[in-house]
Formats: C-alpha cells, structure tokens, sequence
C-alpha cells in the first residue's frame, strides 16, 4: 500500500467521515475458432514453450475440467450495461433479482448514459434489477451518506446505516429499516443510535449493527449492538471492542456473530481480538477464533474491512499500512470454516482489498491489488499496475511462499489459487482516494461490482457493473493482443526450412487459448496448438515448417479462445533461398473473381466438399474433406468441441445482401454454435453476420468487424419471441452496402415464414480497410465447451445480390 492512500486509512474514531475508509462489509450468511489440426506430410513440426503455468490448469469461463478444484468455472470479463451513478456506492446487497446500493451519491442514470445526462435523483441508496441492469423505482432520500446495507431473512426489508439524520423527511439516526419494493420508511423500527453505523447484519428477528458509536439513546453501548426487527428495540447483547467495527457477519445457525474492524480488544481481551473476533449472537460473550491466530489486523494502520458468507464458509478482506508496527499482517483475504472458526486459506494480495463474495465456485475480490506472486500470482511492476477485480479458487490448492518484498509473511499457511479472471476497473475522484470497486456481491448467475470507477474494460460505466456467467454472458472478450503486436518471428533455417516463433497471447477471462499457423493465404492452417497463458505469464512458442519449395512464403499466427473470439497477427513474409527437393510452391494468394452475386440450391450429392454453385464458382473449404458434404443443402461436420469450419466462394463484390437458410441437426450443449456469414471478406478483413444459438434454444444476432487482425462486434441484439428447435431451418439477410461508410443489417426469422420488414439490428462502419471488394463465406462453429458433438450444420437456398 502506499503512502498517500495509508494516510487515508490512518483513521481513529474522532477522524472526520469523509477521511476514513467506509469499509462496512456485511452480509446475511447462507447463501476464433479452434479449428482442425491439419498435418502436412511435408512439415516437421516443433513446439516450444519456454515457460508454463503450474500444471497447465485453466480456470476461466470455460476451463478443462472444472471438477478440478484448482480451476473452477468463473464469471465473464465482459463488463453488461448497468446503471450508473455520480459519487461512490460503499456497499450493496442482492436480494432475488434486485441490487440495493448504499453510498454517497445524489444521481443515477441509465447504462450509456454519459455522465450528467438522462440523470435522476438517488440520494445516497438505489435499487437496480439484476437481470437487466435497469434502475428501478426505489426512491428513499436520505440526508447523509449510507455506508453499510443488508436484507432481512425474508428480503421484505432493507436496513441501511451511515451518517444520516433523515430519510424521506422522517427522523432516523444513522440506521433505517425500508420497506424493499419502494424505499419507504418503516416507522415500527426506530433506534437512536449515537454514532456512524458501519455494519449491518440480519439474523431471524435480529440486526446487527457495528461502527462509531457509545450509545444508543441513553444506553451504553460499545460500537457494538442488536435491535428486534419487530419494534426497534434494543437487545440486551453487548460485546465491546476499543476501536471502529467495519464489519459483521452472522453463521448460518444463527448462533455466531463474526466481527471485523480496526479493535485491538474485544471484550476486554486481545485473543480474540487486533480486528477480528467471534461472539455468541444472543449473549455477546467471546468464543474462540482460530482465524484470529493468523490474521491480525487492528490501529490506525491496519484494520478488518469486509466480512461474508456463503453459508459454508465467512471470507475477510483487510487492509495494513508498512509502518503498522506490527498491529497489522494482511492486505489481502481470507477463507475461515464456520465449523471450527479456523483458517481455510489466505492470500497475500498486496493492494488493500475492500470487498469480498463467493459464489459456489469462486471467489471474487475487490481492491487495489499489485503484488500477488507469493502464491502464483502476478508479480510487482514498474510503473505498478493495479487490478481492482480478481477471483480465487473456493479450495485451498497450494501453500504460500515466503515473502521477499519486506511485508508480513505467511510462509506455509494454506492459500487458494489465482483464477483467470481480471477485467479492467479504472479509478474515480468521488471519494477523494483514488479508488475503483469499492464492493462485491452477486448470485449464481451474476457477480456484481460497485464503488466509484468511470470505466470498465475501457468503456464508460460509472460507480455500477454486473458480470455474467458463460450461458448468460456476450462472451466477446477475447485475446487481447493483436496485429503487430502479436506478429511472429520467421527465420529461414535450412534448405526447405523456416522457423515460426511467437508470443502466446492472453485472455482476461480464458488461459487456454488455441493457435493455428496460416501460410500462403491457405485458409487451412498448417500447425494448431492449445497453450495456457495468461497477462503476466505469457509462454513463447515455436513451430518449424519443412520441406517447403524455394521462394517467399507469407505465415499469420491466428489465435483463438474456447468462445470463438479470435485476433490475428500481420502478414508477414520470409523469403526461402533453398527449397527441398518436391517441397510445396507457395501459393499465390486467391484472386477474385468479378461477379454480380452467386446462388446455390445445392440440389446435388456428394462428399469431401460443396462442389460448384449454380453461379458463383466453386466453393472452397478449411478442415479435413471428411467434414464435408452436399446432399439437398450444404453440410459440415463439427465433430469435436471448438472447430469451425468455413466455405467460401471467390468473388469479388462490395455491396453484398446475402440471403440463406440455416439448420442444426442437434442444439449444442455449453456455449451454443455460431452461423456466420461473411462479406467483403479479403486479406483486410471482413464483415460478419453471426447467428447464436445458445444451449436453451435463445436466438442471438451480432454485426462484427474484422479488421487488422481484431474481431469487434459492433451491435447484437437477442431475438425476442425466437427460440431454436433441433433440425429446424431459420432464414437469415445479411447486408453489408455502401463505400466510405457501410451500412450492416441482419435479420433472422423462421424458415418458411414471412419475412420482417425491420432489420433486426443495424449499424454503419467507415473501416477503410474494409471499403473494398471481397469474397463471401458461411461458416459453423461449436464452442469449447460442447459435448453433444457431432453437430452438423447446413446452409441451403443461398442468394447474393448486389441490393
């Protein structure tokens, strides 16, 4: 941590509000295708990875096996639209299909809203739908900031704590129950509490509060104290600590109340104690807390700032300053068993961490963190990156390392692995601190990010995001290095012989990303390979190509992850001086042919390919011939999860309205297939009309642009009312027309049907590179996580025209 951000957590109990760190963290407990390998008789071939990842595992959105407790399934990094807002939000809490979000903020406004327009009032609490990331008409004004939310057992009401005096114009000191479906007050609950609330908890007919106060009406109490849910009344349990509580969390019998904050006692005693400790829910007193024997964070430099459950296990996060003098150990956080209270694992993220949720696979965190090599994580760099949103793996997987950077060690003590997962959170200036997501939370489809950041994935997105799993999710982020960047290095070896190295690419939200080498312009690639990579660990690789003909030859390096996202290299070129005896010419590249269109009933039979369209020429393919058939429409073979197959044929034309109808013989399993149509398609890139069709049957549309290497969807929209059939046939337009600017359409509807006036979804391009005649091409793809296979996908009734 820095010094310039540990001033601001160097916070006693008599420091103004606006220079702590809210750090009330409370929860209710419970709760591009890969494509065949084709191997060339002539080609010796040679793959070396310099450096690998621990085992090769992959844990992402779509891992290799996740049973494996080292690579469990997480969200998406792509970020969905949500609501926005204009300060920071401290805290929220989900409740069915609805977000509540506590903080200091007075707008909110709509997803793409930029900032100051479209904007309504929220102040200091809002509600938005979980599923839509919608605002929702959940109005309570409260006169200061809120800092701390949670839900009572049944999800009727939301109680809020803070700093706040009024809510709606009524009197409430700084804790308020809401009535969760229109933000009003409810008046049966009325505590007067004398001091900032920080934490709350719920349990049966019992809240919870903790923070920065002595008393609660005339009555003493020590930062610590419950009220009846029914009346407001204030419960004889009193526990006592010396410093600030941030933090609380109830076991899921009911019986415990786990405590977190910046106290160096809790009921008079250091053990437990230095900003952790466990109480028994009705009585107060103290019970044992084998967490506490590793995790010691407590003064003005160090400090327990979230606690949560997932009804199995409480998860902690804290925070600690260089020169804490020896009151503090963790920056990062921790897994502790509700049965015994003792430590599951910890991690050693250095960069404060803020929040913390698990859902039933993973882990995720919120904060600052820079340094996490001490248990196979990223490293320190200069200048220092840091990652405000990461995940780890519900198990303990490994042991931590000794530190060697000069902070507190935890040489030994069980640690959790690093997940693949780290979308880009930027920071805000509504705080006064510097920071992006504040807090965590989520469900079992959705993981949700709140604080005061402005963009994520370098997109607007102010104070709110939500993240999905695979079957929800967009799934378009992908590799994220591309064209020069991501160019081979080609050296001419021997007679007939070039090498192909290159850096492995990265994904934020998949490690196992697929490589095809493509030479001479042969959409066929000439080597395919699978690697683990991720951002700080990036293996390099090598493939050698033999018994080549004298002359140039030209390689790409396309790659690939388990979605289909895919990003490609330049073009280059190696000239080869001595050519092995019979080795391969190069290919010239593929001329188009001028046309005004093409059509094909494909009313013919045969194997190993399309043959020749009614006009158009013949139609050329990637992969093995055995994928390939033509029987009264046009076939291919996806047998295995991950290929993509593509046909094409050689014509050159710029305005391009295909028309086609498409079929699967069966719905694939895991993240659905894709049916694309290309236009323009050239050595520049291309236009694509994607159909999804996802596992349940959902019918998706994407326009993409492919240019310099890099996939970009540009608009997709989800067909309402359309759900897929297995052997159904969908009709499907396509238009990419226009030169300098491009206008794209596509619609799909039921084969057989009328056809929609309405494009589905449009959008307009001016890619230079893409103002250009090219070819057009159909191609099918299954996603990596397809078990169902074969899955064969057909075209049929294909016409292209100029308009």
């Amino acid at each position: 941590m820095n010094r310039k951000k540990a001033a601001v957590h160097r916070s006693t109990e008599t420091t103004s509000p606006e220079r702590t760190v809210p750090g009330s963290r409370t929860r209710q407990a419970g709760r591009g295708l890969r494509q065949l390998a084709a191997l060339a008789a002539t080609c010796a071939l040679t793959v070396t990875a310099l450096t690998a990842l621990a085992g090769g595992a992959s844990a992402d959105t779509a891992p290799v096996n996740p049973a494996d407790p080292k690579t469990p399934v997480t969200v998406s990094s792509d970020p969905l639209p949500t609501a926005q807002l204009d300060g920071v939000a401290w805290q929220q809490v989900v409740v069915g299909d609805t977000v509540y979000v506590a903080g200091k903020f007075s707008k909110a406004r709509p997803a793409g809203a930029a900032a100051g327009s479209q904007t309504v009032s929220r102040n200091n609490v809002l509600a938005y739908r979980l599923s839509t990331g919608e605002l929702l008409p959940f109005t309570a004004n409260l006169n200061g900031q809120a800092l701390s939310i949670a839900a009572s057992p049944d999800g009727s009401r939301i109680y809020v704590g803070g700093e706040f005096t009024q809510v709606n114009g009524t009197a409430r000191s700084r804790i308020v129950a809401l009535n969760a479906a229109d933000g009003s007050v409810i008046s049966s609950f009325n505590p007067k509490v004398g001091g900032t609330v920080r934490a709350i908890a719920t349990a049966g007919d019992t809240v919870y509060a903790g923070g920065i106060f002595s008393n609660v009406g005339s009555v003493s109490r020590s930062r610590l104290a419950a009220f009846r849910a029914g009346d407001g009344a204030l419960l004889p349990w009193n526990p006592k600590t010396d410093n600030r509580v941030n933090a609380l969390v109830v076991s899921p019998d009911g019986r415990q109340v786990v405590i977190g904050g910046a106290f160096s006692t809790l009921n008079g005693s250091s053990r437990p104690g230095f900003g952790l400790g466990r109480v028994d829910a009705v009585s107060g007193a103290s019970m044992s807390l084998g967490v506490n024997n590793t995790v010691r964070n407590s003064g003005t430099n160090a400090a327990i700032l979230s606690l949560s459950s997932d009804g199995t296990n409480f998860y902690g996060t804290g925070y600690i300053y260089r020169a804490s003098n020896g009151t503090g150990n963790l920056e990062g956080s921790f897994s502790g068993k509700w049965g015994d209270g003792n430590l599951q694992w910890v991690e050693d993220c250095h960069g404060d961490t803020y929040g913390v949720w698990a859902s039933s696979t993973a882990v995720y965190v919120a904060g600052h963190n820079h340094d996490c090599r001490n248990f196979g994580g990223f490293p320190e760099v200069n200048p220092r990156v840091e990652h405000r949103a990461v995940a780890f793996s519900k198990a303990a997987t490994g042991v931590m390392a000794k530190d060697t950077q000069g902070w507190p060690s935890f040489t030994g003590i069980a640690s959790p692995s690093m997940l693949n997962w780290f979308p880009d959170l930027d920071t805000g200036t509504a705080s006064g601190q510097s920071q992006g997501p504040w807090a965590v939370a989520g469900n079992e489809q959705y993981v949700t990010m709140a604080g005061e950041f402005r963009n994520v994935n370098n997109k607007p997105q102010q104070g709110l995001v939500r993240f999905a799993v695979r079957q929800v999710a967009p799934n378009a982020d992908g590799p994220r290095v591309s064209g020069a960047k991501f160019n081979p290095t080609l050296t001419y070896k021997s007679a007939g012989s070039v090498q192909v190295d290159w850096k492995s690419n990265w994904d934020r939200d998949n490690e196992s990303l697929t490589y095809q080498v493509i030479r001479d312009s042969n959409p066929t690639p000439v080597y395919t390979t699978t690697q683990t990579s991720r951002f700080y660990n990036r293996p390099n690789l090598s493939f050698t190509n033999t018994g080549l003909a004298a002359g140039e030859h030209s390689y790409r390096i396309v790659a690939t992850d388990p979605l289909g996202n895919t990003v490609k290299s330049d073009i280059l070129r190696v000239n080869v001086p001595v050519g092995a005896p019979g080795g391969p010419a190069p290919e010239p590249e593929p001329q188009p042919q001028p046309g005004a269109g093409a059509s094909d009933d494909f009313g013919r039979t045969g194997s190993g390919g399309w043959g020749t369209a009614a006009t158009g020429g013949a139609w050329t393919h990637t992969g093995s011939a055995g994928l390939w058939s033509v029987d009264g429409a046009g076939k291919m073979s996806l047998n295995k999860a991950g290929l993509g197959l593509t046909a094409r044929l050689n014509l050159a034309q710029q305005d391009s309205v295909v028309r086609v109808d498409t079929a699967l013989d069966k719905v694939p399993n895991g993240g659905g297939a894709f049916l694309t149509i290309a236009a323009r398609k050239a050595a520049a890139g291309e236009y694509q009309g994607v159909v999804k069709v996802s596992a349940a049957g959902a019918v998706t549309v994407d326009l993409v642009r492919v240019a310099g290497g890099t996939s970009t969807k540009v608009a997709t929209k989800t067909v309402p009312g359309l759900t897929y059939a297995a052997g159904s046939q969908l009709a499907v337009r396509f238009s990419a027309v226009g030169s300098g600017s491009t206008a794209l359409g596509i619609k799909v509807w039921p084969a057989g049907g009328s056809e929609p006036s309405a494009w589905t979804v449009t959008a307009t391009d001016t890619t230079a590179g893409l103002q250009q005649p090219g070819t057009v091409a159909l191609t099918g793809y299954i996603s990596g996580g397809t078990t169902n296979v074969p899955v064969t996908a057909a075209f049929d009734n294909l016409r292209v025209t100029a308009q």
